[in-house]
């Protein structure tokens, strides 16, 4: 991937005969479709008033009167932590195969494939269902892939976006960090007790098209518990947050090895995963970490989102 610093170059852009290897796409057609993704990006921008809550495994108080965490064996890697936020918007949306596509063909990027660490080129814009490459469903891509496509973005439509911190995701997952949300689910309650929904996520692919399987959570934000994992900002550590248990507007630690990578089980949970990770193959085979994400405004400010 080209350094973000020439995203705007225009050479050979895919577009002109005799660019090789290249997708055939016109430019007015890419016009079309970056006026489209700009446009996009700025209405699906939800406001998120700013507010302290409990990040981590927030727990509950039993019956006996004890409090306990909800997940024990992760509980002091996610221990409890009170995180003020400064007000900011998030993308209402993951990012899908077309936005990516389309920024990858603008500015004049690799489209396409890999299986472990080897890469194929693949045509952007599929619109049949059942390809991975469907172009309504997530954009599965490496972190910096992720970063650099928010930045770009930000650069296009003249706003500050980025990946949003693990204290922004987390207090936008939880309905602005309630309590009340144990799963980042439409109601915080575990998708099983919705009998439907949970065979449609059991029975169905892993990927969807955005926004189409599950209920938006009350600040109209999808998938922040389903069509897989996301790539935030942060470096990820084990310690980071016990060791700063009141803080504002954290974006975690200012180096490491690993990402942060959230939605999963819990509201609170998440994991660390590098850029990649050996396999059992070979020394030389290894496996290129790939997930979903979206971009959040980095601005306290109501309204910029759409100026």
């Amino acid at each position: 991937m080209r350094n973000v610093s020439a995203l705007m170059s225009m050479t050979c852009l895919a577009i002109l005969p005799g660019c090789d290897d290249g997708p055939s796409v016109g430019a007015e057609e890419l016009n079309q479709r970056l006026a489209q993704l700009e446009e996009k990006a700025k209405q699906n921008m939800v406001f998120i008033e700013g507010g302290t809550f409990t990040m981590g495994d927030f727990g509950a108080v039993g019956e006996d009167g004890v409090w306990r965490p909800f997940f024990p064996p992760t509980a002091e890697r996610n221990k409890a932590h009170t995180v003020t936020l400064s007000s900011y918007s998030i993308s209402n949306q993951k990012t899908t195969w077309e936005d990516f596509d389309t920024y990858l063909i603008a500015n004049d990027g690799d489209v396409i494939e890999r299986v472990f660490n080897e890469e194929w080129k693949r045509e952007p814009f599929q619109n049949v269902g059942s390809s991975p490459f469907y172009l309504r469903n997530p954009a599965q891509v490496t972190w910096k892939e992720a970063n650099d496509y928010c930045y770009w973005l930000g650069q296009r439509i003249q706003l500050p976006l980025a990946l949003p911190t693990s204290a922004q995701w987390e207090f936008a997952a939880r309905n602005r960090g309630s309590t009340e949300w144990i799963f980042s689910t439409h109601d915080g309650k575990p998708l099983h007790v919705h009998h439907d929904l949970y065979e449609q996520v059991g029975e169905g692919p892993e990927y969807v098209p955005v926004g189409s399987r599950l209920p938006p959570n009350p600040l109209g934000i999808y998938d922040m518990a389903d069509n897989g994992k996301e790539w935030v900002s942060d470096w990820f550590s084990d310690t980071w947050y016990r060791d700063n248990p009141e803080i504002t507007d954290p974006t975690g630690p200012a180096d490491g090895t690993e990402k942060v990578v959230r939605n999963l089980d819990f509201s609170f949970s998440r994991i660390g995963m590098p850029e990649s990770v050996p396999t059992i193959h070979s020394e030389d085979r290894f496996l290129v970490t790939q997930f979903t994400f979206r971009c959040a405004l980095q601005s306290s400010t109501e309204g910029t989102q759409v100026e």
